[in-house]
């Protein structure tokens, strides 16, 4: 199985969180909280939504 390190800034605020999860789960969860507007990057990358990039 495929997995990534993902990590988040719940609210944007404090500290990274970090977490390995598989490829599936880092890209659904990645999804959901850069939706909320955290930070978020997967592997050490920032993530970004399909909207942000047609921004």
């Amino acid at each position: 199985m495929l997995t990534l390190q993902l990590a988040y800034k719940p609210f944007g605020l404090g500290e990274w969180t970090y977490t390995t999860v598989s490829h599936e789960v880092a890209k659904s969860l990645a999804a959901e909280y850069a939706s909320y507007g955290w930070p978020v990057m997967i592997d050490g990358l920032p993530f970004a939504t399909q909207k942000e990039l047609v921004a």
